[in-house]
């Protein structure tokens, strides 16, 4: 039995080994804060999630799969955390009870495996009645197919089967088993049977019988030597079968917790009275950019108060050059745009009333750091070593987000090392977004038609809106308004 609530043909696993990058998009687009929020300390989502973030969809077919099973679970939230609770239930249960599977003690095996076969088989009953109560209102093809599934493999009949058999098997009294006599009088084909319900004691009533003395170790151990010839193959059937259990009921735990992490992050982000949405993915080639009130949902989950959107709409550019007034939010929105590609490409839902998007083939960011403390490289050098990095691994139609990078140095020089850089970045098919307060690099680019241009908002009272406007880049960062703001009042 398969899941496949991530992929259609697959299953999701987590291996814990993430793209090149992948810790400075966590620290850059802090992403941690969103992680907590979606996992609540449970940490089979907080794994699921970090897995599936950073680990980017690249095919529109997959990112519209798991859309549309995350609709279904925010329409039914308490129905997928029913599913999610009995997994959990049942993981606990398996710790719990007793098992040590040895072939080289088949009766400690074997009634481990009849022990957990029986926890397996009374969740898989729970599960059952929630598929039977709850299929209607499920569409998508993902948890249609799931409960479809549990269904129709899971009938009455097989329950009833199944509970029967391994009530045989828990029989204390015993082991009712078959042998023949070989060549050399010794015993050969010895067979587990099952017992039989009706009239079995007249059968063995007048039957001969062998009773062992209470102190003969030596024959206590044959007979439990034969015995372990008899079960030995329906220990390794048990054994295979309750591997077959564990592994379905963790892979169905593991997907399953995806979208109770996305239920989490729902809820939490409507109690600011905030906007979601499925965002609409365009192929890589495209170039358009459309969003309407895009926000970022780490400093709403700091601030837990309500933050605010900006809007955009960008038709065939490939650089994003955002510059204006300090602390105007500059910053704030290319985090938004990073953790919308990462959210959207994985399957989630984005923190935008609106989002339309290229699918990018990777995502990495290059944000000013501190100084190298271990003073074995300058500010520049740390800066330059670190996109050359970036840079083998960059794939054609990439995005690279970058925030003031390259400004350690003067204007002019810092102006021609981004420049090249960027020019280059974009010439090789790679979309760029870039925050910065470099006017000579950024009035380089006024004339090609491939470019963005946003600033950050400022009222002639030099107050900051934090909104992004369309507009061309000026002189000036209003470096005199923060002075009077901080020193003059």
């Amino acid at each position: 039995m398969k899941a496949n609530l991530m992929f259609r043909n697959k299953d999701f696993e987590v291996t814990k080994k993430y793209p090149f990058g992948s810790g400075n998009l966590l620290a850059d687009l802090e992403l941690e804060r969103i992680l907590e929020h979606l996992a609540l300390k449970d940490e089979m989502i907080y794994m699921t999630c970090k897995e599936a973030i950073l680990n980017p969809l690249f095919q529109i077919e997959e990112v519209i799969y798991r859309q549309d099973n995350l609709m279904d679970a925010l329409a039914y939230p308490s129905v997928i955390k029913m599913l999610y609770e009995i997994t959990v239930e049942t993981e606990k249960q398996r710790k719990s009870s007793w098992r040590w599977f040895s072939m080289n003690y088949l009766s400690s095996t074997f009634s481990s495996a009849v022990e957990l076969l029986d926890i397996y088989i009374e969740m898989l009953f729970k599960l059952r009645l929630v598929a039977d109560n709850n299929i209607e209102n499920f569409h998508s093809e993902g948890f249609r197919n799931l409960l479809i599934m549990l269904q129709n493999e899971l009938s009455d009949e097989y329950f009833k089967t199944a509970k029967s058999q391994l009530e045989d098997l828990k029989h204390s009294d015993g082991t009712f088993i078959s042998s023949k006599i070989g060549n050399y009088l010794q015993g050969i084909h010895y067979v587990l049977r099952r017992r039989e319900k009706k009239g079995s004691w007249r059968k063995w009533l007048f039957a001969p019988s062998y009773t062992i003395a209470p102190r003969d170790d030596s024959g206590a151990k044959d007979i439990e030597k034969r015995r372990e010839r008899a079960i030995n193959e329906a220990t390794n059937a048990l054994a295979q079968a309750t591997e077959h259990l564990e592994g379905f009921f963790n892979m169905l735990r593991c997907e399953l917790s995806f979208y109770v992490g996305c239920i989490n992050l729902a809820d939490a982000v409507k109690s600011y009275e905030m906007p979601i949405s499925m965002p609409t993915p365009f192929e890589s080639e495209n170039r358009n950019r459309i969003m309407k009130d895009l926000y970022d949902l780490s400093l709403l989950l700091l601030n837990k108060s309500k933050v605010t959107g900006n809007e955009m709409c960008s038709i065939d550019k490939s650089l994003y050059i955002i510059t204006g007034a300090n602390q105007g939010g500059k910053s704030t929105f290319l985090r938004s745009v990073g953790q919308a590609q990462l959210m959207a490409q994985c399957g989630m839902f984005v923190c935008a009333m609106s989002y339309e998007f290229p699918i990018r083939k990777g995502i990495y960011t290059h944000f000013k750091k501190e100084e190298d403390k271990a003073l074995l490289s300058g500010k520049l050098d740390e800066e330059l070593g670190r996109m050359s990095e970036i840079v083998d691994y960059l794939a054609d139609n990439s995005l690279v987000l970058l925030n003031e990078s390259f400004a350690a140095t003067n204007e002019r020089e810092g102006s021609e090392i981004n420049g090249q850089i960027t020019s280059a970045l974009i010439e090789n098919g790679i979309e760029v977004f870039s925050v910065t307060h470099l006017h000579a690099y950024a009035s380089a680019f006024t004339q090609s038609g491939y470019v963005h241009f946003l600033r950050a908002q400022r009222l002639e009272d030099g107050t900051r809106t934090f909104k992004m406007v369309e507009a061309e880049p000026l002189s000036t960062a209003f470096g005199e308004d923060l002075y009077r703001e901080i020193f003059i009042k």
